[in-house]
């Protein structure tokens, strides 16, 4: 998207900014939260080892406990006090008499449904971006980050990053602004200087803008109903920042 500055020059929104903070599901990686009837859970129980439940069983404890913190994570109450999948396992009804084995199976399986993939499209644009800005991970996630860590490893792109901060590190999720502060720990930066990019409007514009950051969105056919929170560019697709 080309836009029109001050000084009548023609150039890129992104290049007003020195770093540039991201979400990551559904920003530069998709497929993630795999909690359907439809998305095997019960099989990847077996895989790794789970021998106590049914597969509809274990279908049942993992989408529940999903629904569970997503409703959760809306409450105003619970954003800078945030538990991990693992304690919403311990308390679910249906896994109070598990072993801890069997429990820690489960959180495998939560881990593996929660992690996408990241396309080799959005690698390079990554690449792109990371050769012109510094970069930074502001996202929420359920599971321990190790995983995910693995996948950014993986992907030949976790090392482009200055800045990496995953909510269930640190017990806070957005829109506080304890987790954006948390990220520009890394940064020698003002902040009119750092944008943050992401498909929520709730999490990542509100969260941004009331920290003070400008946001991009991430619209993805979405509806701009979210009242009072106004986006400072809104693009389809991540990919449309290099334009």
């Amino acid at each position: 998207m080309v836009i029109e500055d001050k000084d009548n020059r023609r150039g890129r929104y992104i290049d007003r900014f020195d770093v540039l903070l991201l979400d990551m599901g559904q920003t530069f990686m998709f497929n993630v939260d795999r909690f359907d009837m439809d998305d095997g859970l019960g099989q990847t129980y077996s895989r790794l080892g789970g021998r106590l439940l049914s597969g509809s069983q274990a279908y049942q404890i993992l989408s529940a406990v999903f629904e569970q913190m997503m409703a959760d994570s809306k409450i105003e109450g619970n954003y800078e006090n945030f538990a991990s999948v693992s304690g919403y396992l311990k308390k679910h009804q249906d896994t109070l008499s598990l072993p801890a084995e069997e429990l820690s199976i489960l959180e495998k399986v939560f881990t593996e449904h929660e992690v996408g993939v990241i396309p080799d499209e959005y690698v390079n644009v990554l690449r792109k971006l990371c050769n012109t800005h510094k970069l930074g991970i502001i996202s929420d996630i359920w599971s321990e980050s190790a995983r995910f860590y693995c996948e950014l490893e993986k992907m030949g792109v976790k090392d482009m990053f200055n800045v990496i901060v995953f909510s269930s590190d640190i017990g806070v999720i957005k829109p506080s602004g304890k987790i954006f502060a948390k990220a520009m720990k890394g940064f020698d930066v003002d902040v009119s200087k750092v944008a943050y990019i992401g498909d929520s409007l709730r999490r990542d514009v509100a969260g941004a803008k009331n920290f003070g950051i400008s946001a991009i969105w991430i619209q993805q056919d979405q509806a701009l109903d979210c009242d009072g929170v106004k986006p400072d560019l809104i693009v389809n697709d991540l990919c449309d920042l290099l334009d």
